[in-house]
């Protein structure tokens, strides 16, 4: 670094892109150790530097700089510049769309990175909306690199489960559903199963915060897509996604009673039961609480339909399973 600063004084009409690329690894050090302060003075210092080159040679510079500024934001956001931070992550990515239109190839990923770094920052300010809209568009950035992207799918699909994890926590299901369909839509010959499983899944808890708020008819809707989505699970390996597709059903059953369809909904509980039935001796801790959940929607079915005596024995079977979980927990069973 001091070999540059003596050049830059020696010469001080030329500027080093090197000098530029070791002040961001210093800051990059620097952040990781802890140091704000010294690691956002360094990156600042080499984004002042990639600002000049690339006013004198945009079309060598420009992809660099874009990549620098968000490098920046990151910087400012850990120094709690909140503001600063969103403004350079804007600018980051309005350079490398710009770059996109002449070297698509160099600008992708960086744009790519530059949109999943903005949607944070709204997804801060919360601001939804935009955060999926620049989560949508970096997924479509993204998939046009092809091949391109391979080495960059890891990081991929983690930024948008991180997001779709967020989104879940502050109550925003449609969002969430949204961002794993995103996190489908990344696999062109088919997503993995794990994939499909959290879009099930994360549909099921949306139908659940659905029925919370008396939204019967989205709570159905995301319920029967949840066991669509399950049944292909289960139909390709039935050991594996047996207790995905029982939770799945017993979900929906509760919602097919919630909107008065109690005969439909009674069909898909007793399917359920019988599947967690062929779990629970394998792995009682995971299917005994759903399962208990899945027997009070099943006694609450045939009391409606008038079958009391068949209803207190469904309540008699969830009494003692609820007694094993207490053993279970209390480390007696």
């Amino acid at each position: 670094m001091d070999q540059f600063r003596d050049k830059s004084e020696s010469r001080p009409d030329t500027l080093y892109p090197a000098h530029a690329d070791a002040l961001l690894r210093l800051g990059s050090l620097l952040g990781e150790s802890g140091d704000v302060a010294a690691a956002l003075g360094a990156v600042t210092e080499g984004v002042h530097i990639l600002r000049v080159l690339s006013e004198v040679e945009p079309d060598n510079f420009s992809i660099q700089l874009a990549s620098a500024l968000n490098a920046l934001s990151n910087r400012q956001s850990d120094a709690g510049a909140a503001e600063e931070s969103a403004a350079t992550a804007a600018e980051a990515v309005a350079l490398s769309r710009a770059a996109m239109e002449s070297k698509p190839d160099q600008a992708r990923f960086v744009l790519v990175s530059s949109l999943i770094n903005l949607a944070g920052k709204y997804m801060r300010d919360g601001d939804a909306e935009s955060c999926l809209n620049q989560l949508a568009e970096a997924a479509e950035v993204f998939k046009g690199g092809g091949e391109a992207g391979i080495p960059f799918l890891g990081p991929m699909v983690e930024a948008l489960h991180r997001a779709a994890m967020a989104f879940a926590e502050v109550g925003l299901w449609g969002e969430a559903v949204d961002t794993r369909r995103l996190m489908i839509g990344l696999f062109p010959d088919g997503p993995p199963a794990a994939m499909v499983q959290l879009l099930s899944l994360t549909l099921q808890q949306a139908s659940l915060a659905m029925a919370g708020e008396g939204r019967v008819d989205v709570a159905l809707q995301c319920a029967d897509e949840s066991v669509e989505l399950a049944r292909l699970l289960f139909d390709k390996d039935s050991d594996e996604y047996k207790l995905v597709l029982a939770q799945a059903l017993g979900n929906q059953g509760g919602r097919r009673h919630q909107a008065g369809n109690t005969q439909a909904a009674l069909e898909v509980v007793l399917e359920s039961v019988n599947l967690f039935h062929q779990v629970v001796h394998a792995d009682p801790s995971a299917a005994v609480p759903s399962l208990i959940l899945t027997l009070g929607t099943m006694s609450s079915i045939l009391t409606e339909l008038g079958m009391k005596d068949q209803a207190a024995v469904v309540d008699e079977q969830k009494a003692n399973l609820q007694k094993t979980m207490e053993l279970l927990v209390d480390g007696k069973g």
